[in-house]
């Protein structure tokens, strides 16, 4: 079965697991990063291999939003990234119009009739935000972290409260989507 065949409520399906799997990684990476650095100064030994697995841990944190957050082109493949996942749910119908407006309502966005106008506004109000941290991702990973570009500087990721505030983004869309769209609730393991 081709994946023009697979009904849009299992495609949607598909990529909110395939979403939840990197968002568990990204979570579960940052929280390595910061435990490490919260307790380097008490590392009696093995400081060269905790200072590697934190730096794993940062340049994973910075890789797995940068998939989260790419945006599907017009042509490309389909991805189970914010913007895939949000193309998918368009299709679906929608049970809870009020958990729209809740989760909607968390980013300043009044609650509207049409469900997909309401996300578009509450992304075209996160764009700015999102945009300016994925820009430093973005620039790192193309710079340093996927490519060994001379003289990149190495100190332009955002800050950890940009990492965190990128992914209780996604992970909020990602529990909204679960639960309105998918009947599935969403994961304590992300929090």
């Amino acid at each position: 079965m081709g994946n023009d065949d697979v009904p849009a409520k299992v495609k949607l399906l598909r990529a909110t697991d395939a979403l939840a799997q990197e968002l568990l990684f990204i979570r579960s990476s940052l929280a390595t990063y910061c435990v490490i650095g919260l307790n380097a100064s008490k590392i009696a030994s093995g400081k060269l291999i905790f200072g590697h697995l934190q730096r794993l841990s940062l340049l994973s944190v910075a890789l797995g939003l940068a998939k989260v957050f790419e945006r599907e082109k017009e042509s490309g493949h389909e991805l189970c990234s914010v913007s895939g996942v949000f193309r998918l749910a368009k299709s679906t119908p929608i049970a809870e119009p009020a958990e729209v407006h809740t989760f909607a309502g968390k980013y300043g966005v009044k609650p509207q009739h049409d469900w997909v106008g309401e996300i578009e506004e509450l992304f075209s109000k996160q764009r700015p935000t999102i945009a300016r941290h994925m820009r430093r991702v973005t620039k790192a990973r193309d710079t340093h972290i996927a490519h060994l570009q001379q003289a990149a500087p190495i100190d332009n990721l955002p800050s950890i409260a940009a990492f965190e505030e990128l992914l209780e983004f996604a992970v909020g869309f990602h529990d909204f989507v679960n639960r309105v769209l998918t009947d599935q609730f969403p994961s304590d393991s992300f929090r």
